[in-house]
């Protein structure tokens, strides 16, 4: 339990950088930040572009900007991070732990995916309102 409680708060602490780093460097304002290889390649939008720029506006308590560069990111970080956080627990503790565990149906299970995709193609839709799913 030692060994993966210290990779857990390595990661942790890892994370807690970046997220620092991310809140003080705009990547809007010229801060080097990869560019999205997808978008480069082909010039449409993947599922995740405008990420780095949501996170950044979220750090900066910017809720309608980051909404509006990745709103399914926006919808999902809230789930993302509890169960992480749930799961983490989970494996750290092993045994002892007893608190709540995620588990998707199957029907959940099919069902991220499509949305994902979903999201991804309806964003490239040249036509209003899927324009808005695009980043700005």
């Amino acid at each position: 339990m030692r060994s993966r409680l210290t990779l857990v708060a390595a990661l942790g602490v890892l994370a807690l950088l970046g997220l620092v780093y991310l809140a003080k460097n705009d990547p809007e304002g010229g801060a080097p930040y990869p560019k999205c290889v997808f978008r480069e390649v082909t010039g449409l939008h993947c599922a995740g572009c405008g990420s780095t720029r949501a996170v950044h506006a979220l750090l900066q308590l910017e809720v309608g900007t980051a909404f509006g560069k990745n709103p399914l990111l926006v919808v999902a970080l809230p789930f993302l991070v509890v169960g992480i956080a749930m799961e983490g627990a989970a494996w750290v503790l092993g045994d002892r732990y007893g608190g709540p565990r995620v588990r998707l149906s199957m029907f959940f299970a099919w069902l991220v995916p499509v949305l994902i995709f979903g999201f991804w193609i309806l964003r490239n839709v040249p036509v209003s309102p899927f324009t808005l799913l695009a980043p700005h």
